[in-house]
């Protein structure tokens, strides 16, 4: 198990890769992001974006669906704050996209030893570009003592 100290600040690793279908963007959009350039190819054709597109909501879940396994080792005590969400280029159909995170900063809680923040970039690219950069910073539990 990492602990709050434990982490290795800076360094990239990998979480995976995804891809999504017409359909997959087009069912997420219904549900929760229901814009006409996530739903309907005619509409998207004549939207800024030219052709469907996935929502930004379905790209952060599909990077942080990927990220949270890799952090498993992580005495990770909750979810603090999601922060820093660009998206840079639109998520398209049928297209590979990797993450990768890394860990910048830790901060020791000045009220309680025991925990403490992590916050954590996560990249989503496409062959080297960057897509979108996410940020998420978690209550990580400190080593316990003894």
């Amino acid at each position: 198990m990492q602990y709050l100290h434990d982490l290795a600040l800076g360094a990239w690793f990998p979480c995976g890769s995804f891809r999504l279908t017409d359909a997959e963007i087009i069912a997420f959009a219904a549900q929760y992001d229901p814009q006409p350039f996530h739903l309907d190819h005619e509409a998207a054709a004549r939207s800024y974006f030219g052709r469907l597109c996935a929502s930004g909501l379905h790209t952060q879940g599909m990077a942080i669906g990927l990220m949270v396994p890799r952090i498993a080792d992580v005495a990770v005590v909750a979810g603090y704050k999601l922060h820093e969400a660009r998206f840079l280029v639109p998520t398209w159909p049928d297209t590979t996209y990797d993450v990768r995170a890394r860990w910048t900063a830790i901060s020791p809680s000045p009220a309680n030893p025991t925990r403490g923040r992590a916050v954590l970039e996560i990249e989503v690219a496409q062959a080297g570009t960057q897509v979108a950069q996410l940020g998420v910073t978690y209550v990580v539990q400190a080593r316990p003592a003894g």
